[in-house]
């Protein structure tokens, strides 16, 4: 899918997601392996490192936020990225799905509705993703203006070896900075093809609301079954019609199982440590000068992540509302002018719209805007008793 083709070009780049048109077994295809190698080599170098450190030598609370409110999301990465890896079939078969019949936008109209979806998704990505990338940047060039003395790393670690001598010292310390970077990039990508997926059912669900509307008022306007003479013909062709919406009805229905199903985990994994990620990294950037450069990347670092879990749940509480506003569309409809085949068609969606669809990760998180407010308030929660052990 063209909108998709960002994100996906965007891990690309950072060695996670091979180009589908190269062949196996080529130069290209050796040469990408070994940079995807390299690529993971230093995003689990990185927490494997910061874990040990974490574990072994940490001693007090301070320590321990400033350990670990960057290592938890390299923990999280690490099990997105396995994850995706494993699903990456399933993956292409959404996107086949939707650039096929029936999801693929029929007419201009319905072709206007997906523009107006996939404007809103990219306006959403732009933001989430420029936050990222401006936090990242600043806080991967920050640490070489902040006077940082000689043999201290930028991020706590355990290193096997003795990099007191410039030229390793300096290897582990641009290691560090490239491995935050890298893994910065892959995460953007990865949130905002979830992002992408769900808000693509909303536009599936607004494209079958305009087909049904559409189908109804042209029934009603050329009187079919107020004529002398009824085409058997005509009617059949609308019941079949008709017929092919439930049918569409049901396929955003499995679509929208499928992704639930692919992303659950990675939702699962990203929702908790964004939990105890907002409130470690509010109680660390509560005892940071304000002026300090690293107050504002742990500050836009909380912004981002904050942002990141919005837009997962705004997404899936709109999906869910697309689903529930399909039965509303449909009785506010001339439904009692069609035949009887028809009708009970329509019974079939408005009761299965009754049920609205949810995106729940292993039945416990439910992607809302409630779900965000409780969030919020755990972390909010968590945060005071972290503070008061703190004091």
């Amino acid at each position: 899918m063209a909108l998709l083709n960002e994100n996906f070009l965007l891990l690309h780049y950072f060695g996670v997601w091979p180009s589908a048109h190269w062949r196996q077994r080529t130069w290209k295809t050796v040469v990408y392996s070994l940079y995807t190698s390299y690529i993971i080599f230093c995003i689990y170098w990185f927490t494997i490192s910061g874990s040990i450190h974490l574990l072994l030598i940490t001693d007090d609370v301070e320590d321990f936020s400033e350990s670990s409110f960057m290592l938890l999301s390299l923990l999280a990465l690490c099990v997105k990225v396995v994850i995706a890896l494993l699903k990456k079939s399933e993956i292409i078969g959404l996107l086949t799905d939707l650039e096929n019949y029936p999801h693929k936008p029929a007419n201009l109209e319905t072709q206007l509705l997906q523009d107006k979806i996939n404007e809103q998704i990219r306006f959403c990505t732009l933001c989430y993703g420029g936050l990222g990338e401006a936090t990242v940047c600043y806080g991967t060039i920050a640490p070489f203006f902040q006077s940082i003395p000689f043999g201290v790393l930028p991020y706590k670690a355990w290193i096997p070896y003795d990099y007191s001598k410039p030229a390793l010292y300096w290897t582990t310390y641009c290691q560090q900075l490239s491995s935050v970077f890298i893994a910065a990039n892959i995460n953007f990508g990865f949130d905002t093809i979830i992002f992408e997926f769900i808000m693509q059912m909303c536009a599936q669900f607004s494209m079958l609301k305009y087909r049904v509307e559409m189908m109804i008022n042209e029934f009603d306007e050329k009187q079919i079954l107020s004529v002398s003479k009824i085409n058997p013909t005509l009617l059949q062709s609308y019941e079949e019609y008709m017929t092919d919406c439930v049918k569409y009805h049901i396929d955003i229905l499995r679509l929208c199982k499928r992704i639930n199903t692919i992303f659950s985990s990675i939702i699962f994994v990203q929702y908790t440590a964004s939990s105890i990620i907002i409130c470690v990294s509010v109680v660390l950037v509560s005892q940071m000068p304000v002026s300090s450069p690293k107050f504002v990347t742990v500050a836009g670092y909380i912004a981002c992540i904050m942002l990141e879990i919005f837009l997962y749940c705004a997404a899936g509480n709109e999906a869910t509302f697309q689903c529930q506003n399909l039965m509303t569309a449909i009785y506010s409809t001339k439904w009692y002018s069609l035949s009887d085949r028809m009708k009970k068609c329509l019974g079939f969606m408005m009761a299965r719209s009754m049920k609205p669809i949810t995106f729940v990760s292993h039945h416990m998180i439910v992607l809302s805007l409630p779900s965000f407010c409780v969030l919020l308030k755990t972390s909010y929660t968590a945060y005071t008793m972290l503070q008061q052990f703190a004091d």
